[in-house]
């Protein structure tokens, strides 16, 4: 079984930048496909309106990570919680498998919640 797992961080979430480099680190030590993307919305200099928009196009870091070993999978989400910490709002794991969500949600409970 694969398990997939979205990472939604919106400005302001994660510690430090995220990294192609710290993501291959990862993705190399946990035997784990993880993949970035950045999602830029519309700011007219006020700043990004995002109420009524749809989540998909809100400005924020994506990391897909995915993987067939649950240990894999939970170790890719320690290392990637370490180092940018838990992304922040309800709307984080939007994306995921079933089997992959409930993954994360352990891992962030493990660690602590939400930080």
């Amino acid at each position: 079984m694969e398990y997939l797992v979205k990472l939604r961080y919106f400005p302001g979430d994660p510690l430090i930048p995220i990294t192609d480099k710290d993501l291959r680190s990862i993705s190399e030590a946990c035997d784990l496909n993880l993949k970035l993307e950045e999602v830029k919305g519309e700011d007219d200099g006020t700043g990004e309106k995002t109420l009524d928009k749809d989540l998909g196009s809100i400005t924020q870091t994506l990391i897909t990570l995915s993987g067939d070993r649950v240990s894999s999978v939970q170790q890719g989400l320690r290392d990637l919680f370490k180092m940018y910490r838990s992304p922040r709002t309800v709307y984080s794991l939007w994306g995921s498998t079933p089997a992959g969500e409930k993954i994360a949600w352990d891992i962030i409970e493990e660690m602590d919640g939400w930080w």
